[in-house]
Order: C-alpha cells, then sequence, then structure tokens
C-alpha cells in the first residue's frame, strides 16, 4: 500500500502551501541539517547524518516542486540551480575525493526542488543502490563545524 499523503494534501504541499522544507531551509540549524551556504538560487545544507560522508543537499530558495522550465522555474533559475549543484559539488570532490559524486534529486516525501549530493568511496559497493536512510551516523559537534567551516572557505573561493 502506498504511503502518499490524501490526494488534497499533496496538491497543496506542491503548491507551497505547508511546506516543511520552506518553514526551515533558511535557519542556521533546523531538526535535520545545518546551513552552510545562502547562495544566490538555493541553500545549501549539512544533513545531520552523514551516513555518506560530504552528504550534502542544496534546495532552492523559493517553493517550486518540478524543474519544469518555463512553467515553475526561469530559464536563468534552472541554469542558476545546476550552476550551484555543480559548484558545491567540485566543492566536496576537493574536501572528499570520491570516486564518484552522485546527483539525486526526489520529492516523493516533501516536493520542494532540492538535490542531494553524496560522495561515494572506493570503499563502497558501486553495485548497491543509495539508500538514504540506510543508517545513521552523527558527528561530533566540532566535526559539523570542521566540514561546514571547510565548505564555506572553498565555497568562497579560499584557499
Amino acid at each position: 500500500m502506498a504511503n502518499w499523503p490524501e490526494r488534497e494534501t499533496w496538491e497543496a504541499m506542491k503548491a507551497g502551501d505547508a511546506c516543511e522544507m520552506c518553514e526551515d531551509i533558511h535557519l542556521p540549524e533546523n531538526q535535520h541539517s545545518f546551513l552552510v551556504a545562502d547562495l544566490d538560487i538555493t541553500y545549501v545544507r549539512l544533513p545531520r547524518n552523514q551516513y555518506k560522508r560530504g552528504w550534502t543537499i542544496l534546495a532552492l530558495k523559493r517553493h517550486a516542486s518540478e524543474l519544469f522550465e518555463l512553467f515553475e522555474l526561469t530559464a536563468e533559475e534552472l541554469s542558476g540551480f545546476w550552476g550551484e549543484v555543480s559548484a558545491v559539488a567540485e566543492v566536496l570532490n576537493q574536501i572528499h575525493s570520491p570516486a564518484k559524486m552522485n546527483y539525486m534529486v526526489f520529492g516523493n516525501r516533501c516536493p520542494h526542488i532540492h538535490c542531494h549530493l553524496i560522495p561515494v568511496t572506493f570503499e563502497d559497493d558501486p553495485n548497491q543502490p543509495i539508500h538514504m536512510l540506510e543508517k545513521e551516523v552523527f558527528l561530533a559537534d566540532a566535526e559539523y563545524q570542521e566540514t561546514i567551516h571547510q565548505m564555506r572557505r572553498l565555497i568562497n573561493g579560499e584557499k
């Protein structure tokens, strides 16, 4: 049996009414993540659960639920979104040197445009699907702060 919300509730969420992400994506800290950067188009967030070290989320600043150009996004927003995803992926590549960076856009639980960046290492099995709820790995506060600091430096072009 599907666990989708009632159709009316889902349509309201897609329209931005009671969007959980809109409520707290801009805050320095929320239940799920820490704010790393406030870019032109997106907020960059580091999830508390670091089951894959470096897992990062970029969320569109304004509410939209689909990547449809000229329907929900302007051409500039669409281009800007993917440009920022690419720039942050490069930052994560510099920090973690992954075998591969995975780019994941879902929205089945929260219909707000966001992209998960998940660095995959050579120790990971490339034949296994990514499962973000596989396990929970929480860091010490100092580790989160060091990671955020390192990401901010590189996002800002500092060495």
